[in-house]
């Protein structure tokens, strides 16, 4: 009988250390386990300046899809070439709480206040495409302008050497219309110094505003008609109102244009031999820098950058996107080849 009690008091004595050793076991684990902290989407204001090019249209869409591809939420606006527009719209997303503010002013010169606003909460700033002047943004990305001006030109006078040249610059308010003058006209400096080459007229179109430019080519052509044998335009949508006046004078075989962004009318116009030229700028390559530039500022991180650009006040770091000249000859091998149209679209076949 005792030696029964004394097996069961031993076994009890067992089964509650072996519980209590399982207890504190349990009890020590938990305690060095991280609890999984919850993990927030970045999220990415895109501040639009305009969408009436259809190159903005393809920047906004092919940007939402790679950030959805990033699982970042972003939220787009589009201020209709409106500046006080474009601070409302930043100021609404910046009440959302976006982690990142990525904006394409409308004026260079007018949208510092979008940045100050958003720098003042601590919230980086990417200047996309075109520059903020003087508002200290982060990081600029963007396509080469200068070098866009450059290839403009440097088709032109292997084109035609001498004779007349007509410049339909974008918006003054558009840094990058400036990069592009300035790139040309280094271009051209030798062949005007030996008066080789003359610019008989030069404009500056607010907006980008391809109307504007028809109106100034057409009254050009009743004062030059003779004269005029080249047109460096600003983008596509302007060559397409310049080309729309030389169609009406009937001396689109006689001028050469040229323009930039690659737009399809103007692949179309250049298999059609109506533009000479385009220069291509890869938007799916600037939209990448953008998005994983986004993730890096987003998590404190400083982006790595090819060169240093001034924005009139502050010294930025600028990634630069290369850019390339398109004709007739290689629009196969680049255009169509990268996918950015379709061979069937821009030779118009079924």
């Amino acid at each position: 009988m005792n030696k029964t009690k004394s097996y069961k008091h031993f076994l009890i004595t067992v089964i509650c250390i072996f519980c209590m050793l399982v207890i504190a076991s349990c009890t020590k684990d938990t305690s060095k386990k991280e609890l999984p902290k919850p993990v927030n989407k970045v999220k990415v204001g895109f501040s639009m300046g305009t969408l009436m090019q259809d190159r903005w249209i393809r920047d906004r869409d092919i940007f939402m899809a790679i950030a959805q591809q990033k699982d970042i939420d972003v939220i787009v606006k589009n201020a209709n070439n409106d500046s006080e527009i474009q601070y409302n719209q930043v100021l609404d997303m910046l009440k959302q709480k976006i982690d990142v503010l990525v904006i394409a002013p409308n004026d260079s010169y007018t949208e510092k206040r979008c940045v100050q606003a958003a720098k003042s909460i601590n919230v980086p700033v990417i200047s996309y495409d075109r520059l903020v002047a003087d508002g200290n943004a982060d990081l600029y990305i963007s396509f080469d302008h200068y070098k866009v001006g450059e290839e403009m030109a440097k088709h032109l006078v292997e084109k035609v050497p001498s004779g007349g040249y007509m410049i339909i610059n974008g918006s003054k308010n558009d840094h990058n219309s400036t990069l592009i003058n300035e790139g040309a006209k280094k271009v051209l400096k030798s062949y005007l110094d030996k008066q080789e080459i003359s610019i008989i007229a030069e404009t500056w179109v607010d907006g980008w505003v391809r109307e504007d430019a028809y109106t100034f080519a057409s009254e050009q052509i009743k004062l030059n008609k003779d004269r005029i044998d080249a047109v460096i335009c600003g983008n596509d949508s302007l060559a397409w109102g310049v080309i729309d006046a030389l169609a009406e004078a009937q001396i689109t075989e006689k001028v050469k244009v040229t323009g930039q962004d690659a737009d399809l009318v103007a692949c179309q116009r250049i298999v059609m031999d109506m533009q000479t030229m385009t220069v291509y700028k890869p938007i799916k390559n600037l939209v990448e820098e953008t998005v994983e530039a986004c993730l890096k500022l987003a998590n404190g991180e400083k982006p790595e950058y090819q060169g240093i650009i001034n924005d009139g006040t502050y010294d930025i770091p600028y990634i630069y996107i290369d850019v390339q000249s398109v004709t007739k000859d290689n629009l196969d091998s680049t255009i169509i080849k990268d996918g950015f149209h379709l061979s069937k679209d821009v030779y118009q076949t079924n």
